[in-house]
């Protein structure tokens, strides 16, 4: 009889166990698409709701929460704490970081989500949460480097 009770109470633990993790395709494919959930969100310095406004960090820090990833909030620290990668080893999901304010330097202060095909999401100051194009001179120009979600 306890054979029994503990062979079922062993069966009904893992009908009960949380849904196996999500691979890491799966979490790009599902950063991409979230970013385009908060397409025309306006941009607010420092501000971290979709419906009030969000700078860039909040929103790369939002979307990433979404696919389950912490971040932390600002962009320096989110350049800090991700991985180097060649330009040409970047993929879709991927963090693009800028020097907005010094081009030329390495002081991070912009962060965008490259989407593929030359192209990154990202909450500007003037336009909001948009796509743009990383070959764009005048974000080319502020690049500072790619980098990767370390679990990634």
């Amino acid at each position: 009889m306890k054979r029994l009770a503990a062979a079922i109470l062993l069966i009904y633990a893992l009908l009960q166990a949380p849904a196996a993790a999500m691979s890491i395709a799966q979490a790009r494919d599902q950063i991409v698409d979230a970013t385009m959930v908060y397409l025309n969100t306006p941009y607010l310095w420092g501000g971290m709701h979709p419906d009030t406004g969000m700078d860039c960090s909040a929103f790369v820090k939002l979307v990433y929460s979404r696919a389950g990833l912490e971040l932390p909030r600002v962009s320096r620290e989110q350049f800090s704490g991700t991985l180097r990668l060649p330009p040409g080893g970047v993929l879709p999901g991927d963090l693009i970081f800028f020097a907005m304010k010094n081009p030329g330097t390495a002081r991070v202060d912009h962060v965008g989500i490259y989407v593929g095909k030359g192209l990154f999401v990202h909450a500007s100051f003037t336009h909001g949460v948009h796509i743009d194009s990383a070959q764009n001179p005048y974000y080319y120009a502020r690049l500072v480097g790619v980098r990767k979600y370390r679990g990634f």
